[in-house]
């Protein structure tokens, strides 16, 4: 493959690894779309000189409805879309070391799962035309560790955020299942020192965002339906 320039949205490109990753592949030459929820707002995103910033707020239909019509007024194939935005429970007002089952506001749960795993569900239907006519087009659903049944089980702290990203795990192989022209992946980008991974995280902002960049531009439809660790290896479900 060489070197090929890629058509790349991101969202949750204003901040954090959807912003590194931005800058990264924008640095490497690629021709890349930001979708953030406040386009005037997002000037570390201006800075970096993408293609384009659109407005998407995932948790909104009839926002992604527009994004998908004013992206595809903007270019007539993209090869990959990396759905990064999300949220954590503590932006819906919880305190997530009392979102056990016990204890959960089941309301938070629906919420933040309609958002993290239905909203990219949405984002994707919404630009899948402009996909299938990409070059070896790949979705990548940023999930966590913590929608593994495995690691859940050992970390069973928050119901909300790790059963949206379980249902985004889900909804993730589904689509490799029943949509053979994209390869869909989902990644778990490592604790990272973000405002949702906060200061007590491992892993440093850059050193996540270019590990998930050389991963993703490695992606094929051999690899549509795993779920995967920011270093391309595979992590158990």
């Amino acid at each position: 493959m060489g070197m090929d320039k890629k058509r790349i949205v991101i969202t949750g490109a204003s901040r954090g690894i959807g912003l590194e990753m931005a800058r990264i592949l924008i640095s490497q030459g690629h021709t890349v779309y930001g979708a953030v929820r406040n386009p005037e707002g997002a000037t570390d995103l201006q800075e970096a000189g993408p293609a384009g910033i659109l407005q998407l707020d995932i948790s909104d239909q009839d926002s992604i409805t527009a994004f998908g019509e004013n992206l595809a007024n903007t270019t007539n194939a993209l090869d990959i879309l990396v759905n990064n935005a999300g949220i954590t429970s503590n932006d819906l007002g919880a305190d997530r070391r009392q979102c056990n089952p016990w204890q959960v506001d089941n309301e938070i749960v629906l919420e933040e799962t309609r958002i993290n795993a239905l909203g990219p569900m949405m984002v994707t239907r919404s630009v899948i035309g402009l996909l299938e006519a990409g070059d070896n087009p790949v979705v990548l659903n940023t999930s966590s560790q913590l929608g593994s049944m495995i690691i859940g089980a050992a970390m069973p702290f928050d119901v909300a955020y790790n059963v949206s990203k379980a249902a985004l795990n889900m909804i993730t192989v589904m689509s490799a299942s029943t949509n053979k022209n994209v390869s869909f992946v989902a990644l778990h980008p490592g604790w990272v020192k973000t405002d949702m991974g906060t200061d007590a995280a491992e892993m440093e902002v850059a050193d996540s965002a270019g590990a998930i960049v050389n991963s993703l531009l490695a992606l094929t439809i051999e690899d549509s339906g795993r779920f995967i660790r920011w270093d391309g290896t595979d992590h158990p479900w």
